[in-house]
């Protein structure tokens, strides 16, 4: 056993909350656990069916695998308001562990409290934090978005409070120094792309904390990557994940609309994913323009991850089309893995992580007309598909990501000096 023992927190189990980077924890403990190390994985559930009054509980005989479902956080300031979850339930849980080292993979959900009472356990405690979109940073849930639409690029305590009139910008300043005062204690950020990092760099955080780090994919049996001689594929294309407003699915749908009708007999659209309940209305629409849209486009709802090949392989293109700044999505590496070139927006993340022209194309956000042209041109280019298809980058594995992480854990003597600065501090030394 390595002399390391590392417990990773995340905001939710993977087998009860789909998202990516809940997928992302889980891979990594996973890949620890291989390597025979000392390893206890913590997810946030919403119940603990069972254990009235218990906020931890095992999933796995040898207690490695702990679901914790702690009371409801204050989600405007991330806070715990019942402080012995923090200072007693949790704090037990360190003393019983005793790690040496503690990932977090998120807060939300648990309270920003959880780093504080790591510290206060152990001065020597390396802690690390993955960030998986931008909520530190922004109320509107971490996406950088402004309520009319428009993407935002920084956060200021004024234009917060148009976005949020019921909170002051006294509040919104009061915020930051809240949640800055926590990340303060960490010795180590990562970010699983260069966008996001640099937007938290902008926001005050210490660039000489910051790695850049993908979540590693999975080794998978048939993600072979030859060139598909099956012609069809050019014209079927892939929606995969959250359907979703933010996730751009309609965006999708309106394209298919404003296509020839000529290539609708040609080109087919899947969409596979879960819709969120969000209380909009968005899946009586999403079903009503899959119906008028019938035999051009089919949806599949949610999928297993042991499916994720055949869907891909079966289609020529991923799609993705969030309106958004995104930091890395799964399903872009997921798409690098099988060998499929993808369509997405031009911004953010995404376009960090497709090279137009390359890995395949960018269209312009939140574009219905510009993504119709683009997949029009794509249906017609079976010469352009096979020479991405050729040439796509091979996405990193967990195992290499936690080569990386295991890297970072041993060097915190380099990573302690720096502090986190208020946002206007940030502005004036660091690009």
């Amino acid at each position: 056993m390595s002399e390391e023992r590392v417990l990773i927190i995340s905001h939710g189990h993977p087998d009860f909350s789909h998202g990516g980077g809940e997928v992302a924890a889980y891979l990594q403990w996973k890949e620890l656990r291989r390597r025979g190390m000392d390893a206890m994985f913590v997810a946030r559930v919403a119940d603990s069916p069972g254990h009235i009054g218990a906020p931890f509980f095992f999933r796995s005989a040898d207690g490695m695998e702990v679901l914790f479902s702690p009371p409801p956080v204050n989600h405007f300031k991330h806070s715990q308001p019942h402080r012995r979850v923090a200072y007693e339930d949790f704090r037990s849980l360190l003393e019983r562990f005793q790690p040496t080292v503690v990932h977090f993979h998120h807060y939300v959900h648990l309270g920003l409290e959880l780093i504080r009472e790591v510290r206060k356990y152990s001065p020597r405690a390396f802690i690390a934090l993955t960030f998986h979109e931008f909520l530190a940073i922004c109320n509107a849930n971490g996406q950088m978005r402004k309520t009319d639409g428009t993407l935002c690029l920084k956060a200021a305590p004024f234009d917060c409070h148009l976005c949020f009139p019921s909170y002051s910008p006294q509040e919104f300043f009061l915020r930051e120094l809240f949640v800055k005062s926590f990340l303060g204690l960490v010795d180590a950020f990562v970010s699983p792309s260069q966008f996001l990092r640099d937007r938290y760099v902008a926001w005050g955080l210490p660039p000489e904390k910051m790695t850049v780090l993908e979540n590693g994919q999975p080794q998978r049996n048939g993600a072979v990557r030859e060139i598909p001689s099956d012609r069809t594929l050019e014209t079927r294309f892939v929606v995969l994940g959250q359907l979703s407003r933010r996730k751009g699915t309609h965006i999708v749908l309106e394209a298919v609309r404003l296509l020839p009708k000529r290539l609708r007999k040609l080109v087919h659209v899947e969409i596979h994913g879960f819709v969120p309940d969000e209380g909009d209305g968005f899946m009586a629409e999403l079903q009503s323009a899959v119906k008028e849209l019938d035999g051009c486009v089919r949806l599949y709802g949610t999928y297993r991850s042991e499916d994720l090949g055949g869907i891909i392989r079966r289609n020529g293109w991923l799609i993705v089309p969030s309106i958004w700044w995104e930091n890395s999505p799964v399903v872009i590496q997921e798409a690098l893995a099988y060998g499929r070139p993808i369509l997405c927006s031009n911004i953010g993340g995404m376009a960090e992580k497709v090279t137009h022209g390359v890995s395949g194309f960018h269209f312009r956000v939140n574009n219905t007309a510009d993504l119709a042209a683009l997949i029009e041109q794509c249906a017609s280019s079976p010469d352009a598909w096979k020479r991405m298809c050729a040439g796509l980058p091979q996405p990193p594995t967990i195992d290499q990501t936690v080569d990386r992480l295991l890297q970072l854990y041993r060097c915190k003597p380099e990573l302690q000096a720096a502090p986190v600065r208020n946002a206007e501090h940030a502005q004036k030394g660091d690009s």
